[in-house]
């Protein structure tokens, strides 16, 4: 469908705007390159991460709030929050004047769940995990600094412990959120670090030297487990799903009580749940397990544990 001329207009201005601040940017300051992809332009990311704080908070946020939020320039979010609203990624309450995500963002949303649904492509796997360990499975996938649990299956008990898709985990204190941070660039795990990190039980990780060297350890085992730091008495054991070239999915894992959950996870336990990310991983075109020489079988595991 053509677009009015008013409309053009206002699009053109919108990219124009973001055109400004990437001059503004490239004069006054360098801008950070992974190495090992594409340039990723301020601008861009800038706008992801807010988008990524509008979710996260689940209720409208004020312009001073998300730059202290972001560590950026006032004015620069200001400029980006009224470019994202004339193109309809967020909305502006009139009376409070903070902002919201926009309902364009749900045409997004479906149209890339159609087209990559990774909830159908895991649903057996979590039948499986659920089956074979007697416990609820949940499947998340990775957002920018944290992890969105997209899926669960129930475990058969009259009475079970669970968690609602929809639901977004503590980055720091989760075995979701903690294997994405695990992933992140450096300096996307710094950025986080230098957050004041929640405490939700007196189990929770909220030191930062602590909390660096427990993502080390997420990236050497290809597994984490946070019992009782979110909800005093539960666990969650998940190990992570890639995509070619090593790029993280999202995780794939079971929830249920401490008692039943253990941390450190018995073998076979671990066994199951890394073989289901290790076999959506090789769908995903990523032998990063394969290479790793895992799931190790409960053999291994038990004889490296009494090295250990």
């Amino acid at each position: 469908m053509a677009k009015s001329a008013p409309e053009v207009v206002k699009a053109m201005k919108a990219v124009e705007s973001l055109k400004s601040e990437d001059a503004l940017v490239e004069a006054s300051e360098p801008i950070a390159i992974d190495k090992s992809g594409p340039a990723l332009l301020e601008s861009v990311a800038i706008v992801f991460r807010l988008l990524d704080e509008l979710s996260a908070a689940r209720r409208p946020l004020g312009v001073t709030e998300l730059a202290d939020i972001v560590d950026e320039p006032k004015p620069r979010v200001y400029r980006h929050l009224a470019s994202m609203r004339q193109m309809g990624a967020v909305e502006q309450d009139p009376t409070t004047e903070k902002y919201r995500l926009g309902a364009k963002l749900v045409i997004y949303g479906t149209a890339a769940s159609q087209q990559f649904d990774l909830r159908a492509i895991a649903d057996p796997y979590l039948t499986r995990l659920r089956d074979s360990l007697g416990q609820s499975a949940v499947l998340s996938v990775a957002t920018h600094d944290s992890a969105l649990v997209v899926a669960a299956v129930d475990s058969n008990k009259g009475v079970c412990i669970t968690v609602k898709p929809g639901n977004r985990v503590p980055a720091h204190c989760s075995t979701q959120g903690r294997i994405v941070l695990a992933f992140l660039p450096t300096a996307d795990q710094q950025r986080i670090l230098r957050r004041k990190l929640q405490s939700f039980t007196a189990r929770s990780i909220t030191d930062p030297v602590a909390l660096a060297s427990r993502l080390a350890l997420v990236r050497k085992r290809l597994y984490e487990d946070a019992d009782g730091e979110v909800i005093d008495g539960i666990n969650v054991l998940a190990a992570p799903i890639f995509r070619e070239n090593g790029v993280l999915v999202g995780s794939i894992g079971i929830i249920g009580p401490s008692s039943e959950v253990p941390s450190p996870p018995p073998a076979e336990m671990l066994y199951q749940v890394q073989l289901a990310a290790a076999e959506l991983s090789a769908r995903f075109n990523c032998d990063i397990y394969e290479r790793a020489g895992l799931p190790a079988d409960g053999h291994e595991q038990q004889h490296a544990g009494q090295k250990r």
